[in-house]
């Protein structure tokens, strides 16, 4: 294996350089005939400095330290090269939908070994516009929710962090005028919150939605056009065992192709925590366009 590893030496309070380096002595230690490459990986950092690094190494799997966010800037540096690459994930964010998705362990010793002695998973990507989507896409009271939390405070407090936003919005009861369009149905009208995932792990909860794997070649679109408070608690076991699209007054849909429009003239995306352009947007599942590296009993996880 020929291994780059990308890790963001600005991300809060990180110690991505430290997991990294572990990482490669931990190679030369168990795998020798491996080769690691180090590389910082940020928003300062040209990506074409990142490929370029990737090119010149000869690099067949790319390594990322980090949560959804890092993942998620790791993989769109490298979306032109993904059919030739696996991808291997150290967990190092503060909700890790996607490794946990994964079932890849968040102790970086059993994630360096997942990636030198696990197995290969095909599973799905997004394309929102032209970024990648690993996880999760929101608008309103999600999107509203994440952008109003810090990064201090999901570092100290975790998911508990966005409950407690998740409530402030909640009780403004705001609401967006919406229309999507997918390649079988076409929905309409006013939303208080609007989330597209990739599989059944989102906000840091691993059960969000039951019905959704990694691999089915589809988004799974969860849609509230209002959501009443009392009616959230009545129905909270129903949606803590991922039976969200049962919960009264949601509509829920697949598609794997969908357009998205507002009313309004600036209504903001989340892509994996971090903005992405303002609706409308055009969304494409890219079916089985990555392969992950993961533990050999996860390969069929949902």
């Amino acid at each position: 294996m020929n291994i780059i590893v990308l890790y963001n030496d600005t991300a809060g309070k990180s110690e991505a350089k430290e997991t990294a380096e572990k990482f490669q002595e931990y190679v030369t230690a168990h795998q020798p005939s491996s080769k690691v490459v180090l590389q910082p990986s940020n928003p300062d950092i040209d990506p074409e400095e990142v490929r370029q690094a990737a090119k010149k190494n000869q690099v067949d799997t790319i390594v990322i330290i980090g949560g959804d966010g890092t993942i998620h800037h790791g993989i769109q540096t490298f979306k032109e090269q993904l059919p030739d690459l696996k991808i291997g994930i150290i967990p190092g964010g503060t909700v890790n939908n996607f490794a946990r998705m994964l079932g890849i362990s968040i102790k970086p010793e059993e994630a360096f070994e997942t990636i030198l002695n696990g197995t290969d998973r095909a599973i799905d990507y997004g394309m929102v516009n032209d970024q990648v989507m690993i996880s999760t896409m929101t608008i309103g009271l999600l999107a509203d929710t994440a952008a109003a939390t810090s990064q201090e405070e999901k570092q100290q407090y975790g998911p508990l962090a966005f409950m407690k936003r998740f409530f402030h919005y909640l009780f403004k009861k705001k609401q967006y005028k919406l229309e999507l369009v997918s390649e079988k149905r076409k929905w309409q009208g006013k939303a208080q919150l609007l989330t597209v995932i990739m599989s059944n792990s989102a906000g840091g909860f691993t059960n969000f939605d039951e019905s959704a794997r990694p691999d089915d070649g589809a988004f799974h679109i969860i849609l509230l056009p209002k959501l009443n408070i009392l009616e959230f608690i009545v129905f909270l076991p129903r949606i803590i065992r991922g039976r969200i699209a049962k919960v009264p007054g949601v509509d829920y849909f697949t598609a794997s192709e969908l357009t998205i429009r507002a009313k309004e003239k600036k209504v903001q995306t989340r892509t994996d925590g971090d903005p992405t352009d303002d609706l409308p947007i055009q969304m494409k599942v890219i079916k089985h366009g990555l392969t992950m590296r993961v533990p050999e009993d996860k390969t069929e996880s949902k």
